[in-house]
């Protein structure tokens, strides 16, 4: 939230609150669409979960920062210390969470299935730390394709996001087999 918005806007922590809330209501969509028979249904659902990036929202949080921390200050800074609006707000994002990674590893056909939550809960944050955080910021406050265009979105930002979902459908095919048991053949059949 803006410096000073929160004394002269009372509701401005709403805009803030949009954003945790779209990232949650799509780790639950993606959760419930893991209750579906269908395997490609499951991969997206599987997708929306960890495409919302959970334990970095849990991480955040726990460190005091992060959309979560910010309304919960706003709300909470009469009632409770700093210490402890961060232990409540990281005890109610756990519950929010939890559900979604829970549902996604009791769905995933692999005998190291704990390996695959691991990895989709903490190599995003690599990746976002060093492409996202380091090259792609680096780029455009070097003004490389940072033009803006359709709706003030640099050109960088759309080329980005052309490429994640060309990579999606390339690699579609192998989220899909997490979710298909294997084919065991018999012998003699």
């Amino acid at each position: 939230m803006c410096e000073g918005c929160g004394e002269s806007h009372s509701l401005a922590w709403l805009a803030t609150l949009a954003g945790p809330i779209c990232s949650f209501a799509l780790m639950w969509l993606g959760m419930l669409l893991l209750y579906l028979k269908d395997s490609c249904k499951k991969a997206v659902g599987f997708s929306l979960v960890f495409a919302n990036i959970p334990f970095g929202r849990i991480s955040k949080v726990m460190k005091g920062a992060g959309d979560e921390m910010v309304v919960a200050r706003q709300l909470l800074k009469h009632l409770f210390s700093t210490a402890q609006i961060t232990m409540l707000c990281s005890v109610m994002v756990a519950f929010v969470i939890l559900p979604p990674i829970v549902k996604a590893f009791s769905v995933i056909n692999h005998r190291r299935r704990w390996l695959y939550i691991i990895g989709f809960l903490t190599l995003p944050l690599l990746f976002i730390l060093l492409y996202i955080l380091i090259g792609m910021n680096s780029l455009l406050n070097s003004g490389f394709l940072s033009q803006a265009w359709i709706v003030g979105t640099p050109i960088l930002i759309t080329v980005h996001t052309c490429l994640v979902i060309f990579l999606l459908v390339v690699m579609r095919k192998n989220i899909y087999k997490l979710f298909t048991p294997p084919v065991v053949v018999v012998a003699g059949s």
